[in-house]
């Protein structure tokens, strides 16, 4: 993913506040496709 394992573990962790960026490379190394969207309420 070309990330630190710290970086990693808050991800998984689920603290922190991940980039999109940083997401998009999550998707890219999982074979994933990252979709970020707003619906109406």
């Amino acid at each position: 993913m070309g990330t630190s394992q710290s970086a990693v573990a808050r991800l998984e962790s689920g603290k922190g506040r991940p980039s999109v960026a940083t997401l998009e490379k999550l998707a890219q190394a999982t074979g994933s496709k990252l979709r970020i969207a707003l619906e109406a309420a």
